[in-house]
C-alpha cells in the first residue's frame, strides 16, 4: 500500500511538473518575436572541410606596425540549408603572431560557416568556428550515464530531474524575461518549482523533503533579499559590461531590467548549494529520528546545527570559488592594469561578483538552521511513518557493584 501511494504521488508529480512546464511554454513564447525564428541577425550552416590550399605567407606593415599571416583557401560542403550538398569557397587568416594555440582547419573538420552578401548581390562565405557540438553532446552523455550506473533508480530520478530544470529555465524562464515580465516573481515562481520537483523526484515526496524544500526557499529567498537591499545600498545599475548593453535591448519595446537580472543570476545561482544542504540536514536529522525518536527538540536542533557546521564552509567555498573562476580572466585584468585594490572592488563588475558570492553564502549558512527548525517543528510527521524505533538496550548486563557482593 506504501509503495502504491508512493508510485502515485511521483506520477502525479511528474503530471504536474509537464503540464507547468507546457502551460509555462505556451504562456512566454506566443506573441514573442525573439522565440518565433525570425529575429536572427545571422544564420549560420554546419558544413565539413573538403579541401585546404597551401597557405599563401603575407606580411603587412602599416606606419611601424607590423603584422605577419598566413591567409588560406578551404572548400566546404553544405550539410544543411537550402544550398545543402553544394561545394563553396572560403578564405580565412592565421596569425602567425598569436600567442595563444591556433588550430587551422583541415580536410574532414566539421565547422560553421556563415556568408553575406557584397558589391552587385554577391554571395561571400566565411569560416565562423569549429563545430565542438558533438564533443559536448558525448561528455553530457557520459555524465548521464554515470549517474544511472552509480545511482540506478536516483541516478535515473536525478536525470529526469535534472533535464527538467533545463527545461524550466530555457524554456520558460528566460523566454518569460525577454517577453517582459516581472524578473523577481518568474525567478521566485521558477526557483519554487524547482527545488519542489527536484527533491520531490530524487527523494519523494515524504516529511524529509517537504522540510529540505522549504529550508532551501528560505535560504534562497534570503540571498534574494539582500541582493535587492544592497544592489540598491552599492548604487548597482546593472551595466556591468559591453553584454549588458545589448541585454538591456534585446526587446526595445520592453527593456529588460538588469538589475533583476542579477538577482536572478544570483537566486539561480545559489539554488543547487541550498538545496545540497538542505537535503543534507534533513536527511542526517531524518536518520537521527529513526535511531532515536526520544530526542527533545533542543537536542534535535543542536544536532542539526552541529551538523551544518561541518558542511557550510565546503558550500560557501563552493560558491566563491565558483564564482571566482567564472571571472578569472577579468580579475586578471584588473590587477594587471591597477595598482589600487580600491580602485579595483570598487568597480561595479567586481562589486557584482562580490555579491554574488557573498549573498549565496549567506543564504547557504541560513538554510542550516531553517532546515533545521523546519524539521524540528515536523517532527511528529517524522515519527508516525512507523519507521522509527527505539535503539534496543544494551545485550550486556550491568556490571554488579563490589560492594553489594
Amino acid at each position: 500500500m506504501k509503495c502504491k501511494k508512493e508510485t502515485l504521488r511521483y506520477l502525479g508529480l511528474l503530471l504536474f511538473s509537464l503540464a507547468f512546464l507546457w502551460i509555462g511554454y505556451r504562456v512566454t513564447t506566443t506573441d514573442n518575436a525573439f522565440f518565433a525564428g525570425n529575429t536572427r541577425a545571422e544564420t549560420y550552416y554546419r558544413s565539413r572541410v573538403v579541401s585546404v590550399s597551401e597557405p599563401e605567407h603575407i606580411v603587412e606593415d602599416y606606419e611601424g606596425w607590423h603584422r605577419e599571416y598566413e591567409q588560406v583557401t578551404i572548400e566546404v560542403l553544405l550539410l544543411e540549408g537550402a544550398m545543402e550538398g553544394e561545394v563553396v569557397s572560403m578564405t580565412y587568416q592565421l596569425d602567425l603572431d598569436a600567442a595563444y594555440d591556433t588550430y587551422p582547419y583541415q580536410v574532414g573538420d566539421r565547422i560553421f560557416v556563415g556568408f553575406d552578401f557584397g558589391e552587385g548581390g554577391s554571395i561571400h562565405w566565411y569560416a565562423v568556428d569549429h563545430l565542438r557540438e558533438q564533443y559536448i553532446l558525448g561528455m553530457a552523455v557520459v555524465f548521464l550515464a554515470l549517474l544511472v550506473a552509480f545511482g540506478r533508480v536516483k541516478g535515473a530520478n536525478t536525470v529526469l530531474s535534472l533535464v527538467l530544470t533545463i527545461c524550466a529555465i530555457f524554456l520558460v524562464m528566460i523566454p518569460g524575461i525577454i517577453k517582459g515580465y516581472n524578473i523577481y516573481w518568474i525567478t521566485f515562481l521558477i526557483s519554487s518549482f524547482v527545488v519542489i520537483m527536484t527533491l520531490g523526484i530524487v527523494i519523494g515526496l515524504s516529511s524529509k523533503s517537504i522540510a529540505a524544500a522549504a529550508g532551501c526557499i528560505c535560504g534562497v529567498g534570503l540571498a534574494g533579499v539582500i541582493t535587492v537591499v544592497m544592489q540598491n545600498a552599492m548604487k548597482i545599475s546593472g551595466l556591468i559590461d559591453e553584454d549588458s548593453s545589448f541585454v538591456l535591448y534585446i526587446n526595445p519595446e520592453s527593456p529588460i531590467d538588469l538589475k533583476g537580472v542579477i538577482f536572478a543570476a544570483i537566486v539561480i545561482g545559489a539554488l543547487g548549494a541550498t538545496m545540497d544542504v538542505a537535503m543534507s540536514i534533513a536527511s542526517s536529522l531524518d536518520e537521527l529520528l529513526i535511531h532515536r525518536p526520544d530526542l527533545t527538540n533542543r537536542e534535535l536542533i543542536a544536532s542539526g546545527l552541529n551538523i551544518g557546521r561541518d558542511i557550510m564552509g565546503t558550500m560557501a567555498n563552493t560558491l566563491i570559488l565558483a564564482y571566482v573562476g567564472s571571472s578569472l580572466h577579468v580579475i586578471l585584468l584588473l590587477l594587471a592594469y591597477n595598482q589600487s585594490v580600491g580602485s579595483i572592488i570598487n568597480r561595479e563588475q567586481v562589486a557584482v561578483e562580490v555579491l554574488q558570492a557573498i549573498a549565496g553564502s549567506i543564504g547557504i549558512l541560513f538554510t542550516v538552521p531553517a532546515t533545521t527548525m523546519v524539521t524540528a517543528a515536523m517532527r511528529s510527521r517524522f515519527a508516525d511513518r512507523g519507521t522509527a524505533q527505539p535503539l534496543p538496550p544494551s545485550e550486556n548486563p550491568p556490571a554488579e557493584d563490589p560492594e553489594k557482593s
